[in-house]
This record gives structure tokens, sequence and C-alpha cells, in this order.
């Protein structure tokens, strides 16, 4: 799931609708209208400055989602599990969700 730089419209694999865990595909949802609402504002999605992590369009989309990860009961662990992709690895996983206040153990994490 993504949105394009080109013309703002989010792009949605149906393989991802129809496989994907519910609560992941919601706050994919939620992280993604956060970047509709910024290309509307006329921000830089993809700004190469900087890495994916540390990016500020990244940050405020995933803050977005966490909340809303909260609110409907998701523990950190969760979350934690939620922010892993498989274009980070696993020590920028760990940067971000510091970033986000997700808290983790890595002792009991298998990465």
């Amino acid at each position: 799931m993504g949105v394009s730089d080109q013309d703002g419209h989010l792009i949605v694999s149906t393989h991802y609708l129809k496989h994907g865990d519910e609560k992941e595909i919601y706050l994919d949802i939620i992280h993604e209208l956060v970047h509709i609402k910024q290309f509307m504002q006329g921000k830089k999605l993809f700004d190469e400055r900087f890495e994916y992590a540390h990016r500020p369009t990244e940050i405020e989309a995933y803050r977005q989602a966490i909340r809303e990860a909260r609110r409907i009961g998701m523990t950190d662990e969760e979350i934690y599990r939620y922010l892993k992709t498989e274009w980070m690895s696993k020590d920028r996983v760990r940067k971000l969700a510091k970033t986000l206040g997700v808290k983790w153990r890595a002792s009991r994490r298998k990465q």
C-alpha cells in the first residue's frame, strides 16, 4: 500500500487486501491517508535527504497509525511487529520504534 507522489492516489495490492492482517491493513490505511493529506499540502513524500525511518512525513504518518493502534488496544509488541518491513534493517526498525515511543525488549524478540 502506498501513495503516488505523482497525483496523490492511494495504491493498494488486492492480494494484500485479501490476505493481509486486518489490523495492519487498517493501520496502513490511516498511515497512507496521512500521506495523502501531506501530498495535498504540497509536502515532498519521498524526500531522499532523509532515510525512510527518519523522514518527517513517515514519522508523522506512523505517529497517527500508532495513536490509533493504541486506541484499539494493541500492545507495544504488536505495534513493533507492525513497524517491521522488508526494506528496513532490524537496527532501523529499532530506531524507528524508539523515535515513536514504541517499547520493545530485545531479549524476547526473534528478529
